[in-house]
């Protein structure tokens, strides 16, 4: 398997394919088949518009957490097979996890929540881990309806008393110090995970239990891809972002081509990727982004003679899905619309119960340590770009071009500042985005301006040389270009969910005691991923009495599910 992996390796990043390929391009292509498959762990299996269900991925490769995929996707799909909520995460040693809000336009009905990584596609037996999530939507009457079902309906009914018997496994325990709470009262959960099972990897979830009880006859963990056409290579260092040049005259060579990919922002994000013969490129996104906006250029001096088109990983089969309608329970009338208020009560103070967003930390220029940069205001002022370059930026110059143009260049030494001992052109970023057009910049209003870092002398980058670089930075970060062109294509990424601290109160504090902000939290507890030698983790009951389940669960170092359980009772 290890060889295999090698050679698809090779095969994606030293001949730059799409992220789906002939297999007739493959020698012995059935030694490509992929073991890697998906778990997924939810929260609930049932819950009401306005809710959030908390999910997490694992990927398994040979019964143990795979390190092959960095990226997974998520999806809620309907009855009539279309995506209605979709996510792509992170995988870190094979684990990846978010959230999902249900929003009002998801009507009631069984939907399936799917997960797989691009490599888990070419499985034969287990392309996608399918499993069944129950949507109870009070604000509208229409259902999902199935036609032609033969399966019995699936069921949401009234349960008669809760079983409340304490799950146990021998090698992972958790406990609270009672079993007898109040409202808003601090919890503290002990878990013992033996050192046999040490290496895997654990959530804790603490969360009301409801009179309902679900039930579904058409129960089926995986479905798969069914397509022996195709390869899917995996995503082994991040995201892929694939596409391919062209030229309208089909005269011109489009091969080693280099194109660049801008993230314009903050923590811009600047790469260059070569073309192969047929014109294909594909970067590697392995670091994190918070912006959506991608810019992808041709960067030849002939760039407007080439149309760049991106492409997609490739739609998903879900021909293999089966729905049933769903059957509700009358007698649960007064308990969905108790919950359905609690929900609407929680959501109308979102603003202070917010999550805390784990924000990527700015992250190393590709350039960095060799680059001076300049604070510009830390120098006078001037009214043009022009002039700050004339009075300020001792290691680089603007010139007059042909036909009114402007060039800009970059000095070979600090000692020497009108020598430059090439022809090349330097690489011009503003907020990481190229510049085709210097006039954008040389127009700009310089005191929009927060710093110009220029690195001197010849500099390669990926493999294009460029007679140095600079690189402007904004205040506001939101620098647009003019250039219109089929060599230019701006695209919307849907980037990698972030990470969260799911909100918790702190009613040892005083003024949050004494705030009067309801507290109608059926989630009381949501921890995705245990922190190694943290052995117990604390949490405040809400104002909802009842009785909550105490749940660890996750999957041990054989790429097994395991899970222990107790309860607790809020008076």
């Amino acid at each position: 398997m290890k060889k295999n992996l090698i050679l698809v390796a090779a095969i994606a990043f030293n001949l730059s394919l799409f992220g789906q390929i002939d297999k007739s391009i493959l020698d012995n292509s059935n030694s490509f088949t992929s073991q890697e498959k998906t778990l997924l762990q939810t929260n609930t299996d049932l819950v009401i518009a306005g809710e959030y269900v908390y999910y997490k991925l694992f990927t398994i490769n040979n019964n143990s957490l795979s390190t092959i995929s960095k990226i997974g996707y998520v999806e809620l799909v309907n009855a009539d097979k279309e995506v209605v909520l979709s996510h792509k995460i992170k995988l870190i040693n094979g684990v990846g996890y978010s959230d999902f809000f249900i929003p009002s336009k998801v009507i009631t009905g069984v939907y399936k929540l799917i997960g797989y990584t691009n490599f888990s596609k070419n499985n034969p037996n287990e392309s996608y881990v399918v499993k069944d999530l129950f949507v109870v939507n009070p604000f509208t009457a229409n259902t999902q309806k199935v036609k032609n079902n033969l399966e019995p309906a699936a069921q949401i009914t009234k349960k008669e008393r809760f079983v409340t018997t304490n799950v146990s496994h021998p090698l992972l325990s958790i406990s609270t110090q009672k079993k007898k709470y109040s409202q808003r009262e601090l919890i503290t959960i002990n878990v013992d995970i033996n050192d046999k099972i040490k290496n895997g990897n654990y959530s804790v979830s603490i969360r009301k239990l409801d009179s309902i009880s679900t039930k579904n006859s058409n129960l089926k963990n995986y479905i798969s891809e069914n397509n022996s056409e195709l390869f899917f290579i995996p995503e082994m260092r991040g995201e892929l972002l694939m596409g391919k040049i062209s030229n309208s005259t089909n005269t011109m060579d489009i091969s080693d081509k280099h194109i660049a990919l801008s993230i314009p922002g903050e923590n811009a994000t600047f790469k260059v990727a070569q073309t192969n013969s047929k014109g294909q490129f594909f970067f590697n996104l392995d670091e994190n982004y918070n912006e959506q906006n991608a810019v992808f250029q041709v960067m030849e001096d002939n760039y407007a003679d080439f149309k760049v088109q991106l492409d997609s990983l490739g739609n998903n089969n879900y021909a293999a899905l089966q729905f049933t309608n769903l059957d509700i329970d009358s007698n649960l009338k007064t308990t969905i619309e108790d919950r359905n208020i609690q929900n609407q009560i929680e959501n109308a103070y979102y603003e202070k119960k917010q999550d805390s967003v784990i924000t990527s930390s700015n992250k190393e220029l590709f350039y960095e340590g060799s680059a001076t940069i300049h604070q510009l205001d830390d120098y006078t002022r001037f009214k043009t770009v022009r002039e700050t370059f004339i009075e300020v930026i001792n290691q680089a110059g603007l010139r007059n071009g042909k036909d009114g143009e402007y060039n800009f260049v970059v000095y070979d030494n600090v000692i020497n500042y009108d020598l430059i001992s090439s022809d090349l052109q330097p690489l011009v970023l503003v907020d990481g985005l190229l510049i085709k057009n210097n006039r954008d910049l040389v127009f700009y209003n310089p005191k929009k301006i927060k710093t110009i870092a220029v690195v001197q002398g010849q500099y390669i980058y990926g493999s294009k040389l460029f007679q140095g670089i600079i690189d402007v930075k904004t205040f506001s970060q939101d620098f647009k270009t003019s250039v219109k062109s089929e060599f230019l294509n701006k695209t919307l990424l849907k980037k990698p969910e972030a990470n969260k601290i799911y909100f918790q109160p702190n009613y040892s504090n005083l003024e949050e005691v004494n705030n009067r902000i309801p507290d109608y939290r059926r989630q009381l507890l949501w921890v995705p991923e245990l922190i190694d030698n943290v052995t117990n983790y604390k949490a405040y009951t809400s104002d909802i009495k009842g009785v909550f389940e105490v749940k660890v669960e996750g999957i041990n170092h054989l790429g097994t599910i395991i899970s222990s359980s107790t309860f607790i009772e809020v008076n």
